[in-house]
């Protein structure tokens, strides 16, 4: 079976957007490419700015995606848990445009026998399909403390990612960079894996919040990277042969 390519962004921040534009629409820009955007918003127990929070929602929803807001400590099991359910959810979907375009009826519809084959083979499927993830850290200086944890989280994320049976092609951009330019590619999906660890621990937490530019810039490092134009084909998925 051909596996197909999941083109993901995750957004990691624990602030509001200030310079640079709105990231919403950048967020709708990358969804327009076929590339979904995640977004977690680092909380703790005094965070009260609802505008931040808000923004984590709608840059979610104008890019297809999850979010979630989660203390600092949980952030790894956080990210973890966005890209199961993004792969999951991208795949349900194509599973119900091609039962509805072959039988009708989308998944909640079919028998339980067939259903039940459909969901076996969704999870089958979630575990080869390829990922393109470029990871945007937020390096503003709110995240100064919070930043070592962060870190950390990335590269227990990119452990988790060896125990699956599809190739995960990882990028990280910090946003802003570490001469305050609106991001910084601290590693590309070209780079060696094993220089991760070292660029990711020179990343310091100092100056404002540049989102977009930081979602811009992912963008075209997946089109770089990916010459896929479209998530999941119908010739990727096979659902004719799946059920009977």
């Amino acid at each position: 079976m051909k596996s197909g390519v999941l083109k993901q962004i995750i957004l990691i921040t624990d602030g509001q957007s200030n310079i640079g534009g709105d990231p919403v629409i950048s967020a709708k820009n990358a969804y327009n490419k076929n590339i979904i955007v995640n977004t977690i918003g680092i909380v703790n127990n005094e965070d009260s700015n609802d505008k931040a929070l808000d923004e984590i929602v709608s840059i979610a929803k104008a890019g297809g995606g999850q979010y979630e807001y989660t203390q600092i400590n949980n952030l790894y099991q956080t990210m973890k848990s966005v890209t199961i359910k993004t792969i999951n959810q991208t795949i349900q979907q194509a599973v119900n445009k091609q039962l509805k375009e072959i039988m009708g009826q989308g998944l909640e519809n079919i028998e339980p026998a067939s259903r039940n084959k459909l969901l076996k083979y969704i999870e089958e499927y979630s575990a080869e399909i390829e990922i393109s993830c470029c990871i945007l850290m937020d390096c503003s200086g709110s995240m100064n403390k919070k930043i070592d944890e962060a870190r950390y989280s990335i590269m227990d994320l990119l452990d988790s990612f060896n125990y699956r049976k599809g190739k995960v092609n990882l990028a990280v951009i910090a946003f802003p960079g570490s001469k305050l330019e609106n991001f910084e590619v601290i590693h590309s999906f070209s780079d060696d894996i094993c220089k991760l660890k070292t660029s990711i621990y020179g990343t310091r937490a100092s100056g404002g919040t540049p989102t977009a530019p930081a979602i811009e810039k992912a963008i075209s490092l997946i089109e770089e990277y990916s010459s896929e134009s479209i998530i999941f084909e119908e010739e990727h998925m096979g659902l004719e042969k799946c059920y009977g």
